[in-house]
């Protein structure tokens, strides 16, 4: 306080921390103002005030708006390196070891050559003890009367003279919030880029925490901005942890053990997340719990101002909807397929998610009115998880930055060129679900990083050691190894589609099958010598058989009005085909075997009215192993069949399980359950005699959309390895985010 007096004394106007705003009112609009109106922010810097996070934060909010630094060292002091660039080369005064009225007049000098006046005097005298922005040169013997000063400057000054860290719209009608972003309507907010710490006792779940380790979002702001929760992992157990931007510190929730895939209301008083196989709601202010209804496999929810939730079910294979205060879900067609992270748009008009009308390898975001009846849809863009801000604004990933693209909220009509938002570098991508999340004020956080796409080819032995089966990285879907060991037939992306590749495992080389694109969903022919694949290359779903021998490709002209159609297995003579299909406007899924050399029919094995994937017969093609809802509690669980009769449904999972495959030599099958590998041992010959689920191996691997995994014949497992996943400690926020020019 002795230099603010000294300041004023000389006529300078100074803002200062007379209040005592601490760090829960982090967040106050008058800190930011001050920001905002300030010409100078003299930082006051000593031990304690350079360790300080907030410090950081407002000199670099000031250094952003190009306000001028001066610095005034209390004491020698080590500047940190997120603020040796916002200092470097700028001159200081050390306000000890020297002459403090010296030092003090220096320091309104200063201001006056940086245009703060003094007395009505613009021109002031040349300083005589500023000093370049160097390391400060300790001094031991200063004096009594500098150090009584110093002591008294850092007891009241922990933080810079002139500002803390604050939000511009916090006090602002949610109208006038979504104005601010919009340029076409003469928006005035004022962009700004911070960080909050994740807390330490809360770290966020990895991709390996959510169920079957699929990377869900993991972030969530609320419609007005002021509300942040995340999805977080304590004592093994996730939680959603919760922090009002105006406050300085993150909650644990309690009451949302197990959640995931969080999602707020349009009056921001509750929140909606995902839990074993139910939706729930919680009142924020109460912690009343609400069961709303059942689901199975959700990928993500978004509740209307119409009093309805919205939500992706099987994975993101159907779109639903429910009344806010509970009841029976009902199915939504449209002429697409799939739904994932759904939001609502356009005032209430729509949604937007990610699906597809005809190649469920290339989601895109698509527009679906809500209206009762109304299945056309708008595709808004080549990128990924899209969201709806605004009156007239579409943001969505391409790549892993951002972008933002105006969009005419009647005719739908895209009006714009795409913008990069600055700053929006977010971690995820295609493929890897992306962590971000946007208001409808503009406020969007995210967690900063790379797309996370590139895999590497791993081989599990059976010892337990881990080893790369290839050096080279790529975005590989899913894959099987041919029955001799000798091959790997996997999905490659390239220019957002899926090719089929063959993988020399001698030889460590690649060949392209063809260059038709897009295939997808490779199985052997037990002779080793072909392969079958899928392919939407012609808007519909078509199978194709590929001889590796004479190189040639045969489409079987398979067709039937299917929404998804791909072979699961092939019998052990090589003379049927295992299918799996799934019909336009339909959430369950149905079995068909392929007689090749027959009538052309494909013939019907199971009915049932859930859904049902990865199909896999035994080595003596007398049983069947497969993923299955039906009975789900936690998830998928695996079943046993005797084939082709279907008369004989055994569960042999317990908690949760997906993706089996049986063991070479016949002894049982394995099944994938997250970031862990069950394996139950089976005796089929007679009476089934089914073992207890035990632990095979574990590991955070890669959970592609199908089978991620595959056995050789000699036992080893080949898993796809994602670049580490380095825990975040920070999440980026920015204010006014799509405050963006061309």
């Amino acid at each position: 306080m002795p230099v603010v007096e000294s300041l004023r004394g000389n006529g300078i106007s100074v803002w200062v921390d007379e209040g005592n705003i601490h760090a829960a009112d982090l967040w106050s609009e008058q800190i930011v103002q001050a920001i905002a109106d300030c010409r100078v922010m003299v930082v006051m810097l000593s031990q304690n005030s350079t360790d300080s996070h907030n410090v950081v934060k407002e000199v670099m909010l000031a250094s952003e708006q190009k306000k001028a630094l001066l610095p005034v060292y209390l004491e020698p002091a080590d500047v940190p390196a997120k603020l040796q660039y916002q200092l470097a080369g700028i001159q200081h005064l050390e306000l000890y070891g020297e002459n403090e009225e010296q030092v003090l007049e220096d320091l309104v000098n200063g201001l006056a050559k940086r245009g703060i006046s003094r007395e009505g005097e613009s021109v002031a005298p040349q300083s005589t003890t500023v000093k370049r922005h160097d390391r400060p040169r300790p001094n031991p013997a200063a004096s009594p009367q500098s150090n009584n000063l110093a002591k008294l400057t850092i007891g009241v000054l922990a933080l810079s003279v002139f500002v803390l860290l604050g939000l511009l719209f916090f006090q602002s009608p949610s109208g006038e919030s979504v104005q601010s972003i919009d340029r076409d309507r003469g928006g005035v907010g004022k962009r700004m880029h911070v960080k909050i710490p994740i807390p330490e006792e809360y770290p966020m779940a990895k991709p390996t925490d959510m169920p079957f380790g699929a990377p869900f979002p993991l972030l969530e702001i609320s419609h007005d901005g002021q509300t942040l929760v995340y999805t977080c992992v304590v004592d093994g157990e996730r939680y959603i942890c919760m922090r009002k931007l105006a406050e300085d510190k993150f909650t644990l929730l309690p009451q949302t053990k197990g959640g995931f895939l969080p999602f707020f209301d349009p009056t921001n008083k509750w929140l909606a997340f995902f839990v074993g196989d139910k939706l729930v709601k919680m009142e924020l202010n109460g912690g009343v719990m609400k069961t709303i209804c059942g689901t199975r496999n959700p990928s993500g929810g978004t509740w209307g101002a119409d009093g309805l939730i919205y939500f992706a079910d099987g994975e993101g294979s159907t779109l639903r909807k429910v009344n806010a205060d509970g009841g029976k879900p009902e199915t939504i067609e449209w002429n697409g397929h799939g739904g994932l992270f759904p939001k609502v748009a356009n005032n209430g008009k729509g949604l937007v998610f990610m699906g597809d009308e005809f190649d469920w390898q290339r989601v895109n975001p698509v527009y679906l009115p809500t209206g009762v009846g109304e299945v056309n849809i708008t595709e808004l863009n080549d990128g990924e998880h899209a969201t709806w801000v605004g009156r007239d604004s579409i943001v969505f990933l391409d790549g892993n930055y951002l972008q933002v693209q105006k969009i005419d909220p009647v005719s739908l009509d895209l009006k714009t060129s795409p913008i990069t938002i600055p700053g929006s570098r977010v971690r995820g991508g295609r493929g890897v679900y992306s962590q971000y999340s946007i208001s409808q004020n503009g406020v969007l956080t995210f967690i900063e990083g790379s797309p996370m796409n590139q895999m590497t080819m791993m081989e599990l032995d059976a010892s337990g050691e881990v080893s790369k089966l290839y050096h080279e990285t790529a975005f590989y879907g899913t894959f099987r190894i041919s029955p001799d060991g000798k091959y790997i037939a996997i999905e490659e992306k390239e220019s957002g589609y899926y090719n089929i590749k063959i993988f020399d495992v001698e030889r460590k080389q690649f060949s392209s099958v063809t260059k038709e694109i897009p295939n997808y969903r490779p199985v052997w022919a037990n002779s080793s010598k072909a392969i079958y694949y899928s392919s939407f290359r012609n808007n519909k779903p078509e199978i194709y058989r590929y001889d590796l021998t004479t190189r040639a490709e045969e489409n079987l002209n398979l067709s039937k009005d299917t929404a998804r159609m791909n072979v699961e297995d092939v019998t052990k003579d090589d003379q049927k085909l295992i299918l799996f299909w799934r019909f336009k406007g339909e959430s369950r899924s149905y079995f068909y075997s392929y007689d090749l050399a027959g009538d052309g029919v494909p013939k019907q094995l199971s009915e049932n009215d859930h859904f049902e994937w990865g199909f896999t017969l035994s080595s003596d093609n007398k049983w069947v192993a497969y993923t299955s809802e039906k009975d789900m509690k936690r998830g998928y669980e695996i079943y046993i069949n005797r084939f082709p009769e279907m008369n004989n449904e055994i569960r042999i999972s317990d908690g949760g399980g997906e993706e089996p495959k049986w063991l070479p030599d016949g002894s049982g099958v394995y099944y994938r359950n997250g970031s862990q590998w069950m394996k139950v041992s089976l005796d089929l010959e007679s009476e089934p005699k089914v073992g207890k689920p035990e632990l095979f191996f574990e590991g955070d691997y890669v959970n592609v959309w199908g089978p991620s995994h595959d056995i050789f014949p000699d036992g080893r497992i080949l898993l796809l390895e994602l670049e580490e996943w380095v825990q975040p400690t920070e999440i980026d926020v920015i204010i006014n985010a799509l405050d963006v020019k061309p």
